[in-house]
């Protein structure tokens, strides 16, 4: 199935940057957690740089907390690094659930389908593909992405006894996380209640075989504490993988 582009620039993208990121209070005591920087700039650019290149251009911003950090920031961006981005900001809420501040932001999206991510994640995902899956899917509304991550400590077995038989560290864990990276039919959105997150109707949708998952075999980084963020710039220093746009 071949996706129009036009199609795609109508399809808007909505992200979750309203969270507090308390793990990493060093970097989000003045500001929220997709604006700490990765390679002098802010890590909510290099997650739409990755849906620019795949054509997809109509972000809805969810502001919660610091959200007058993203407004000033976008205000006085001195050096353009968002003005290749349509950019709709949507007051949602200091202490909303990701649940609330989609259905706050519903307002805002006029398609049938709406891509939707978190803030804080990168990959080298390939968003075409993902949108080809779904498509392909009958009867679901809502389609995640799972990729399988290192576990970031070392998994030992053992004799009844205690004695250890092996010591694993950084292989990949068996089962897949949830890497966000969604695509939702609006009809999505009547599952949702202003106190949940967005997950909470995986489990009941998958009963009826009305959630999709795609599995993507790539790489994927996110930043829940200050070590993810210094390993992703370290990573982008040498060979950024989720950087997929030419400069």
């Amino acid at each position: 199935m071949k996706i129009n582009m036009n199609e795609k620039k109508n399809i808007p993208v909505v992200l979750f940057v309203g969270g507090t990121g308390s793990r990493i209070r060093e970097e989000t005591a003045s500001k929220p957690k997709p604006m700490v920087e990765v390679g002098e700039a802010p890590l909510l650019w290099h997650v739409m740089k990755i849906y620019k290149h795949y054509g997809f251009n109509k972000f809805i911003l969810t502001l919660g907390y610091k959200g007058e950090y993203i407004r000033n920031f976008l205000a006085k961006d001195k050096r353009g690094l968002f003005s290749e981005f349509e950019i709709i900001l949507a007051e949602t809420g200091e202490n909303t659930k990701t649940g609330g501040r989609l259905l706050k932001a519903a307002k805002y999206i006029k398609n049938d389908i709406f891509l939707c991510t978190y803030g804080d994640g990168v990959s080298d995902i390939n968003l075409d593909r993902l949108l080809k899956h779904h498509y392909g899917l009958k009867n679901v509304i809502g389609t995640i992405t799972g990729v399988n991550v290192p576990h970031k400590f070392g998994i030992i077995s053992h004799t009844k006894k205690g004695i250890l038989k092996n010591y694993k560290k950084g292989h990949l864990m068996k089962e897949p996380i949830n890497a966000g990276f969604m695509v939702l039919n609006k009809s999505y959105l009547k599952y949702l209640k202003k106190d949940c997150e967005v997950e909470e109707p995986f489990n009941k949708l998958a009963e009826t075989g009305k959630m999709g998952v795609y599995f993507h075999k790539g790489n994927f980084g996110a930043i829940d504490t200050y070590k993810d963020l210094e390993d992703l710039n370290k990573i982008w220093v040498s060979k950024p993988f989720w950087k997929v746009w030419k400069d």
